[in-house]
């Protein structure tokens, strides 16, 4: 299971299903520091994968980079699905704008609106 293409996929199939490293860790019986490190190119055992696995990590993509038919959990919107579009730091962006209270949210939407305007959609 080696490559650094299976570190950033663990660490992005945890931030589709928004547990904290804390969490993870608790699931897989290790300390966050190992999930981690797990995240950052040091092997991790299959029986840590299982147990994640059945929180709703993509076992199949994880060490494949295919999305498995069978998976399951939450994921954006509370939706099962992860739209293959969204790279790991959209991922992450979304995740730390959700952590947001009301007050912080509309100042990010205002900065973003600066930043990048929408465009008006032209009627017919």
């Amino acid at each position: 299971m080696a490559g650094t293409e299976f570190y950033a996929r663990l660490r992005e199939e945890r931030l589709r299903l928004e547990l904290s490293r804390e969490r993870a860790a608790e699931i897989a019986g290790v300390s966050p520091r190992t999930v981690r490190r797990w995240e950052t190119e040091i092997p991790m055992p299959v029986d840590a994968l299982i147990a994640l696995a059945g929180q709703g990590y993509d076992a199949q993509y994880v060490c494949t980079g295919q999305r498995s038919a069978n998976r399951r959990g939450r994921g954006l919107r509370g939706t099962r699905e992860m739209p293959e579009a969204y790279t790991p730091e959209e991922i992450d962006w979304i995740v730390r704008l959700r952590r947001l209270r009301p007050a912080e949210r509309e100042q990010a939407k205002a900065m973003l609106d600066v930043l990048v305007p929408r465009r008006r959609r032209k009627l017919r």
